[in-house]
C-alpha cells in the first residue's frame, strides 16, 4: 500500500496506537478533527509497537491528510557494529540529573531544563547517541550503579536487558523527529511516546506544540502492564506475594508514569 507524501504540511498529528490503524473513541475525534478543518493539510506520524499487531487501516484518510508516516518502536532494527565507547562523564552526568527530574519533578525541579539541552546530542554522533548509551563506558557505570541502588530483583541479566528495551524507542523517536518534514505545529493526543516525540520536535524545530491529553493514557498502559506476560516476574514461591507488584512490572509502570510524562509539562 502507498501512503501520502508531502515535502511540508500546516500541521502534524502525533498518534500512538489510535487512528488510522485502530478504532475508538480518540481515532473518531481525530477523525472529526481532520475532516471539521479542509482549509489545513494534515501530516499524521503514527507509532506503534510491532508491524504484525496492526492489520488494514480503520479509516479512510481525508482528502486532506498529505502526509502519513508508520513507525514501529519493538520491530527490531539492523543496528551498528557494536564497538566499545568511553562516553562523556559531563552529558551522562546530565542525563543522570534529567533522570532524577523525571522520577520526582518537584524535589529536582532546577533540572528541568537539561531535556532541551540533551535532545541535541542525541544524534547518532553526538555525545547522548544512541551508541553512547548501547556501548559506552559510562552507560554500563550508570546502569549498574541504579541496579545496585533501586533493584529488588536479584537478576542483574534481566534488570540490564528491561532497561535497553525499555529506552531504546527513545532514540528511534529522536531519528523520526530528526527526518519529519517541516509543519507550523505539532498537535500529540497523549502524553507517553507520541508525547515524547512532540517534546523532541519542538525542541529541535521550535514549533508549537499542543497537547490534548484524553485522561486514560497512563491507565491503559497500566491495565496492559498488570497483564503482560513477557514481563519476568523472578520470585520464587516462598518470596512471591500475589497482593504486591513485581519489580519489572513496577518498573515498567514508573518508565511510562515518569519519563514519558514530565516532557511535555513545560511545553
Amino acid at each position: 500500500m502507498t501512503f501520502p507524501r508531502s515535502t511540508e504540511a500546516d500541521i502534524a498529528l502525533l498518534l500512538e496506537g489510535t487512528f488510522p490503524y485502530v478504532a475508538g473513541g480518540v481515532s473518531s475525534w481525530v477523525n472529526q478533527i481532520i475532516r471539521g478543518f479542509p482549509e489545513y493539510r494534515f501530516a499524521i506520524i503514527f507509532l506503534g509497537s510491532r508491524a504484525e499487531d496492526y492489520g488494514d487501516m480503520k479509516y479512510a484518510l481525508p482528502d486532506n491528510v498529505v502526509h502519513l508516516e508508520r513507525h514501529f518502536l519493538y520491530n527490531p532494527e539492523v543496528g551498528a557494529p557494536i564497538q566499545p565507547k568511553h562516553g562523556d562523564p559531563q552529558t551522562f552526568e546530565k542525563m543522570a540529573n534529567m533522570h532524577k527530574y523525571f522520577c520526582d519533578p518537584q524535589a529536582h525541579c532546577q533540572h528541568a531544563g537539561l531535556f532541551s539541552e540533551i535532545v541535541p546530542e542525541m544524534g547518532d554522533n553526538g555525545k547522548a547517541s544512541l551508541e553512547q548509551f548501547l556501548y559506552s563506558h559510562e552507560s554500563w557505570e550508570y546502569i549498574k550503579a541504579q541496579y545496585l541502588q533501586n533493584c529488588t530483583d536479584p537478576s542483574f541479566v534481566d534488570y540490564f536487558w528491561s532497561i535497553r528495551s525499555m529506552h531504546t524507542p527513545v532514540w528511534m523517536l529522536s531519528r523520526i523527529a530528526e527526518n519529519f518534514i517541516p509543519v507550523k505545529a505539532y498537535h500529540t493526543v497523549s502524553t507517553g511516546y507520541a508525547g515524547l516525540l512532540g517534546a523532541l520536535l519542538k525542541a529541535k524545530r521550535s514549533r508549537p506544540l499542543i497537547l490534548s491529553e484524553h485522561g486514560i493514557y497512563t491507565k491503559e498502559r497500566k491495565i496492559d502492564l498488570f497483564s503482560a506476560q513477557w514481563i519476568k516476574d523472578n520470585r520464587n514461591l516462598f518470596q512471591h506475594n500475589p497482593t504486591e507488584v513485581s519489580y519489572f512490572r513496577q518498573l515498567w509502570i514508573r518508565f511510562f508514569q515518569g519519563a514519558l510524562k514530565p516532557q511535555v509539562q513545560h511545553i
